[in-house]
């Protein structure tokens, strides 16, 4: 028997935002790839509702200032360490990427490996 993979989740915050909502969309027209949801930054339990749904994907508009204020790319990836932060800026036409990554180390010599393999390998998303 196959097994259905739920689809991934797309969750976009947004407080007001004309792209956020043109973003969202756009994104919807493609629900059989993956589950868009539009949420609102003033929600109050914002945070909780970020860390249940497991977004593979969160999208923010960098022109969104009460979003960025209010949830730093660092505090996202806290509450959603598996997914991927998409800011989307369009004062300089770019979208930046952020993810992270976890590793165990113990000695200063495990540092100096990861440096190495970061900087001669490149980072992949």
């Amino acid at each position: 028997m196959e097994t259905i993979k739920p689809l991934p989740t797309v969750l976009i915050l947004a407080h007001h935002s004309l792209l956020s909502r043109g973003v969202a969309s756009t994104l919807r027209e493609y629900q059989n790839v993956f589950n868009v949801r539009l949420l609102d930054s003033d929600l109050i339990n914002f945070p909780e509702i970020i860390q249940s749904e497991s977004p593979s994907i969160i999208i923010l508009d960098a022109g969104d200032s009460d979003v960025c204020k209010k949830t730093p790319v660092t505090q996202l990836l806290e509450w959603a360490p598996s997914a991927k932060i998409i800011r989307l800026d369009l004062s300089s036409d770019r979208i930046r990427i952020f993810s992270s990554a976890e590793f165990q180390v113990s000695h200063a010599a495990d540092l100096v490996g990861l440096i190495q393999s970061f900087s001669n390998v490149g980072v992949t998303l």
